[in-house]
């Protein structure tokens, strides 16, 4: 399906903790908004693919998305320079035919995070080729503009998209999908960052720390590819 907003996240949970509240606020604006998981998180130290997945079309469904699905890369394997994964990658820009294309910033501790950015980059370029053959055979697409959004780590940023209270209670119900990373009481559970106590009075407070610059209660981080913007009309920008 065409999608107004095509968002790339690495693992299920990703769009949700770095750009939830931008998805739901372009929802709730009528946007049509597709996500596109590039693994199922098997690797991930709780929980199993499979109950990701369930929590992944719950937190899509109190988004608001038209649209979730997965690639089915290999979790902790994805490479920069992976033809056949920017060969999905390509194929899923092109089947959705985006204005607007999200993505997890590079600026990252987790190798799938740092290379899922350098793929959908290329992919916006490749998937222009019309003579590049992808899976689908849908034809070649041009022009969506890139964005990318802060990921674990803190980003100098071109630009704050603002969330109002509404928006921001949506992502953090979409994040409180996930219970089966979230913090949870018992002995032989694996700490991660995400199970941490504190982890989502911080995924609150950096909405926060944003939305004061931003000037609104929440706002969340996104900085421009290397390409230069081209605009005919600066009342776009």
């Amino acid at each position: 399906m065409m999608a107004d907003v095509l968002v790339f996240s690495p693992h299920p949970d990703d769009a949700e903790i770095n750009c939830g509240a931008t998805i739901a606020r372009h929802a709730r604006l009528g946007a049509t908004v597709a996500l596109v998981d590039a693994t199922r998180g098997e690797l991930g130290s709780r929980g199993t693919a499979d109950e990701r997945a369930r929590e992944a079309a719950e937190a899509g469904a109190v988004l608001g998305l038209a649209s979730r699905e997965n690639l089915g890369l290999r979790d902790g394997h994805l490479q920069r320079d992976d033809l056949g994964a920017r060969s999905a990658i390509v194929d899923a820009i092109r089947r959705h035919r985006p204005g607007v294309v999200l993505c997890l910033h590079g600026h990252a501790r987790h190798p799938d995070h740092q290379a899922l950015a350098v793929l959908v980059g290329s992919a916006i370029k490749a998937a222009a080729l019309h003579q590049l053959s992808t899976p689908s055979g849908a034809p070649a697409v041009a022009g969506a503009r890139l964005w990318f959004y802060e990921a674990e780590l803190r980003i100098a940023p071109d630009f704050l998209v603002p969330a109002s209270d509404e928006d921001w209670a949506r992502k953090m119900a979409a994040i409180r999908c996930y219970a089966s990373q979230l913090h949870q009481a018992g002995p032989g559970l694996p700490e991660t960052t995400i199970a941490r106590p504190d982890f989502l009075a911080h995924v609150e407070l950096r909405g926060r720390t944003w939305g004061r610059e931003a000037g609104a209660p929440y706002a969340e981080a996104f900085a421009r590819c290397h390409d230069t913007p081209r605009m005919a009309d600066l009342r776009d920008a």
